[in-house]
């Protein structure tokens, strides 16, 4: 990535209520490790959290069962909010307000991929592994797509590509999410991938060997519950994003 500060891409939280809710607030608090560079829809209530790096984005929104969210803010109607940022510099703490520090997280200024903990894949299996792994990890058809199309043109700059998905109690000490009213089940897939050269292959052998395994293993990785993000009748929420790394 050079001098180019790392972004944490395309992060989208979908809302999905059986019934439609007149009022649903989101907030997002972002750790001192990264700030916001763009959310949609716009809203006003973004703000520093002390006089730390870190940031607080609210949304309030009504929910329909179609899936369409309604901003109160804006009036607009749409299918997920939106957010992105950029890691900073010299980060001051990779810890957000209220969680423990002393637990495991993910950092955006340093993420972590390596052969340890990650898969290797030749470019041409990329899209095809996505849609398996996505599709274990409980995300229907519209958000697999979605998911693999956006990352898609940055997959294919590289002969091969090593992934991985991160632990949902790491990625929420980086990005905590509260929701009001709380939701049955918050699904949460945040992906790290590097392109890896020709020449770079042979110190990659245990993620490649890793790829062959059955797709589900990444489920207790990220650490998701399938029956509930699955149940059609249940206040779900659904994000996705990722990082080149």
């Amino acid at each position: 990535m050079g001098g180019i500060p790392r972004r944490g891409r395309k992060p989208v939280i979908y809302i999905y209520s059986p019934t439609p809710r007149a009022e649903v607030s989101v907030n997002l608090t972002l750790s001192d490790s990264w700030s916001l560079s763009a959310v949609w829809p716009c809203t006003p209530s973004i703000q520093r959290v002390g006089s730390s790096f870190g940031q607080v984005a609210e949304w309030l929104v009504s929910t329909s069962p179609d899936g369409t969210l309604k901003d109160k803010h804006t009036g607009m109607e749409v299918t997920y909010l939106y957010w992105e940022a950029l890691a900073n510099v010299k980060p001051l703490s990779p810890q957000v307000t209220g969680l423990d520090s002393t637990a495991e997280c993910f950092d955006p200024a340093k993420p972590s991929l390596s052969v340890m903990d990650s898969v290797l894949l030749p470019v041409s299996k990329v899209g095809h592994y996505l849609d398996k792994a996505l599709s274990a990890l409980a995300l229907n058809a519209e958000a697999r797509t979605s998911f693999i199309t956006f990352w898609l043109p940055d997959l294919l700059k590289s002969p091969y590509i090593a992934l991985r998905f991160v632990p949902q109690e790491q990625y929420a000490r980086a990005a905590q999410l509260d929701i009001s009213p709380k939701p049955d089940v918050t699904t949460r897939i945040f992906i790290l991938f590097r392109g890896v050269n020709e020449d770079e292959v042979s110190f990659w052998t245990v993620a490649a060997e890793r790829a062959e395994d059955d797709v589900s293993f990444w489920k207790a990785v990220v650490g998701i519950d399938e029956i509930a993000a699955r149940d059609e009748a249940a206040f779900r929420v659904l994000e996705w994003g990722g990082m080149e790394v």
